[in-house]
């Protein structure tokens, strides 16, 4: 309901009230700066002239319109709701979803429970992984499409559009590439001791027939099917000089390289994206996406775009279901941290692989944005880049705190024009489309995560060059079509995994994700609007004046 202002006109020269009437609310229009004697409050106070048709009278030369609303009763909250309003944090509730689970969990692992009841536990976080796994592609596939089609409208603004395009997808693959490269280094610090291999190339076996009787000769040489019972002679040994069947994986891989690059060309080019949508396969969806975005504007007039507005629709539909389900994920953690630790015999090691992601991620991102943007920032300005870093402090501060891209996105724009070192037209331009295209700090967290689900996998999971590949390119596209909101992150990388495995399960490890993801969301976050302000000023470095022009015209 749209609230209607008492207005109330006194005479300037003695103060008099003269007339009084509830209106609807117009714009001043005329003398705005006047100040008008207020007997309310017994000061001059500076107002504007108003219109307002509905009251039935107009200001004269001599009366001024002051405005006041009814005061407003203040809500008293009762002392045990103020003492309790921490626990309806997000945050807060997350935290203690994960201090239940592992609680829960060691006290199953004690227990020495059967999986049933393991599975039982397990049973609401998986429910909650299948609904993030139904809504997250569509919504990768309508993000991405409107972003491309966002981006080709921008036709006027082609120098500052291809930049920005261009520093946003090297930022990503450079943090993707320095993350990666960490984590594999102190990948090592903790044991590996899964899919260790026998020394031994040799193995034995025995050939059950089809009369119930084992394989055997007798002695003269004769082959047999006579033998009841296994014993020595029923006993042959296989000789594997190349050790083809006793390795973990990773030694077949060169032989298989060719099948694995046509795979990932397949993926690149789907026959059938309907099929590529079923089976999750997040590179089909996003090489289609960018082409059904590009093409949606071009076939269409810049006015209006009917199916433009329906993608941006159904991106605004599949944001909002993700976001509630969001809300249930202190039930979620909760459920799959202690299905997890309920059939866990190495908590320890667990611990320490959790303490190993923690570390990756947290070094990348001080690496990424205390040593190489201040390079960056002073080779491209030619000047000391940490007054404008200083600059961007309130919002990493209330990115800090909310964890979300899009509700810090007012404050990174305050914060950089700021510094008055860059146009308000670009600064509007590139953190808003940054917000949307360029996250460096989910790029960065990807591999850091996806090398942890691979070593803390229970089945033998190879990670060879081609998937190192793939997690790097899987890592850049994923952060630009992960929602700018909490703890979207762990739902990516859901994705991630089963393209680039898609015959293994995703690990129980992930329920540790989601367990810490209150944290290193907050991290990641901080690294994504300020590199959005970076880049601004960046951009507004290179650029020239009419460029500018051309981005306000848009």
């Amino acid at each position: 309901m749209v609230h209607r202002p008492r207005v109330v006109l006194y005479d300037a020269t003695n103060g008099d009230h003269t007339a009084s009437g509830y209106v609807d609310p117009i714009s001043p229009t005329e003398s705005e700066g006047e100040e008008v004697y207020n007997p309310i409050t017994g000061m001059f106070e500076r107002v504007g002239l108003s219109r307002y048709s509905k009251s039935g009278f107009r200001n004269q030369i001599n009366q001024y319109a002051f405005q006041t609303t009814p005061p407003q009763p203040e809500v008293i909250y009762p002392d045990r709701v103020r003492r309790c309003a921490f626990l309806r944090e997000p945050t807060t509730q997350i935290m203690l979803g994960a201090i239940a689970g592992l609680l829960l969990g060691m006290i199953l692992a004690n227990l020495d429970v059967s999986d049933n009841v393991g599975t039982l536990v397990n049973l609401p976080g998986k429910v909650f992984l299948q609904v993030l796994k139904c809504f997250v592609i569509p919504m990768v596939f309508t993000s991405l499409s409107t972003t491309v089609a966002d981006i080709v409208l921008l036709g006027k603004v082609s120098i500052v559009g291809t930049r920005t395009a261009l520093i946003f997808t090297g930022l990503s693959f450079t943090g993707s590439a320095l993350s990666l490269s960490i984590s594999m280094l102190l990948r090592d610090l903790v044991p590996h001791t899964k899919g260790v291999v026998a020394e031994t190339s040799s193995a034995f076996f025995s050939i059950l027939c089809e009369n119930g009787n084992f394989f055997t000769y007798n002695y003269t040489g004769a082959a047999l099917c006579s033998a009841t019972s296994q014993d020595g002679t029923t006993r042959f040994e296989f000789f594997d000089p190349t050790r083809v069947l006793l390795n973990d994986g990773t030694a077949s891989t060169a032989a298989t390289v060719s099948m694995q690059i046509t795979d990932i060309l397949n993926q690149l080019v789907p026959s059938n994206i309907f099929s590529s949508f079923e089976q999750d396969l997040i590179l089909s969806v996003t090489t289609f996406a960018i082409a059904f975005g590009a093409a949606a504007v071009k076939t269409s007039s810049r006015e209006s775009s009917p199916l433009l507005d329906v993608l941006k629709q159904m991106n605004k539909v599949f944001f909002r279901v993700i976001s509630k389900a969001i809300d249930w994920s202190p039930l979620a953690v909760m459920s799959l941290v202690a299905g997890s630790l309920s059939g866990q015999e190495m908590l320890g090691e667990a611990a320490r692989h959790v303490g190993i992601l923690v570390l990756c991620t947290v070094l990348s991102i001080v690496i990424f944005e205390l040593v190489f943007f201040p390079i960056l920032l002073w080779v491209t300005l030619r000047k000391n880049p940490f007054p404008y870093m200083r600059a961007m402090l309130p919002a990493a501060m209330f990115a800090l705190g909310s964890s979300s891209s899009l509700v810090t996105l007012p404050v990174t724009l305050r914060c950089v024009e700021s510094t008055r070192e860059v146009p308000r037209s670009l600064v509007q331009f590139v953190v808003t489309i940054g917000c949307i295209l360029h996250k460096n700090g989910s790029a960065i967290y990807f591999p850091c995560a996806l090398v942890f689900l691979v070593s803390t996998s229970e089945s033998a999971v190879s990670l060879g060059w081609l998937q190192l590949v793939l997690i790097l390119l899987l890592s850049v596209l994923g952060s630009m079509g992960t929602a700018p909101i909490p703890n979207s992150s762990v739902v990516m990388i859901y994705s991630i995994w089963t393209t680039i495995y898609p015959s293994d399960e995703v690990p129980a490890s992930y329920s540790y994700l989601v367990a810490i993801s209150w944290l290193l969301g907050r991290l990641v976050t901080v690294c994504n609007i300020v590199g959005d302000g970076y880049v601004a000023r960046i951009i507004a470095e290179q650029i020239e004046d009419e460029d500018v022009d051309d981005c306000e015209m848009q």
